[in-house]
């Protein structure tokens, strides 16, 4: 594959991580869609701590300079060269016009041999897991979660949330439980244990925050499987409001 350019609506920004080739640097991972509906893993977008947060947030519309990464097979992903910010964040209903067509079901995704997708769960329960409130500075906090995403369960990060749903529509599915690593979600688990300790009390919390946003908000989880085990993996949510109007006015995308 050649270098290409990309127009890249943002859907999830993955947990940063410390740059394997430059010792200062990190690099975050994104899942986004382009504007033939493709979703593709771009990765690595780098940034310094020192120099502030990654340029770029979710719904934000990145060009990227890309090729096919070396040691990746998954079909979706790409190994990113440049990327600008084109300062042109998509509306929320601009990104559920995207999303809509690709919701399906982890059954077919598997079928598919696909590593990245969205489905629309039925939530059946939800299990909070809190195994440290120590970690609340940011790089430590992300690197404990990479030490997650690397070494697997042998890694516990400092709280943990599964979803128990199945997938809406889809007959087959007799129910999942799977491990959700938003980044939205781990900064609000940051700034609840900044200022609260006891680990009753942040389980209680993150229960009330979750509890709330499902009565308001429609759910759609952005699937991706794991670089290494393969396993499903919850790297993002799509909250818009409920009963929000559609409307089709994507413009140049």
């Amino acid at each position: 594959m050649k270098r290409e350019k990309e127009e890249i609506a943002v859907l999830v920004r993955a947990t940063p991580e410390k740059s394997k080739k430059d010792g200062d640097g990190h690099a975050v991972g994104v899942i986004g869609i382009n504007k033939h509906g493709e979703l593709l893993r771009l990765y690595p977008l780098g940034f310094r701590y020192g120099e502030g947060l990654v340029d770029f947030r979710k719904n934000d519309l990145l060009e990227v300079t890309v090729t096919k990464p070396e040691h990746d097979v998954r079909w979706e992903s790409r190994k990113v060269l440049s990327h600008i910010n084109l300062e042109k964040p998509l509306k929320e209903r601009e990104i559920k016009e995207l999303i809509l067509p690709l919701v399906t079901s982890i059954e077919k995704l598997n079928l598919e041999g696909a590593s990245l997708g969205v489905v629309k769960p039925e939530i059946l329960d939800f299990e909070i897991k809190v195994n440290s409130t120590e970690a609340y500075d940011r790089q430590q906090y992300f690197n404990l979660i990479g030490d997650f995403l690397e070494k697997g369960e042998k890694s516990a990060m400092p709280v943990e949330i599964r979803f128990f749903f199945r997938c809406e529509g889809e007959e087959a599915c007799r129910g999942h439980k799977i491990i959700l690593l938003d980044w939205e979600f781990n900064e609000t688990v940051r700034n609840i244990i900044r200022d609260e300790q006891e680990l009753t009390a942040v389980e209680m919390k993150l229960e009330e925050h979750f509890s709330d946003f499902m009565k308001e908000k429609e759910l759609y989880f952005i699937m991706g499987t794991h670089f290494t085990y393969g396993t499903w993996m919850i790297t993002g949510l799509f909250c818009p409001e409920k009963n929000g109007k559609l409307q089709s006015n994507l413009s140049g995308f």
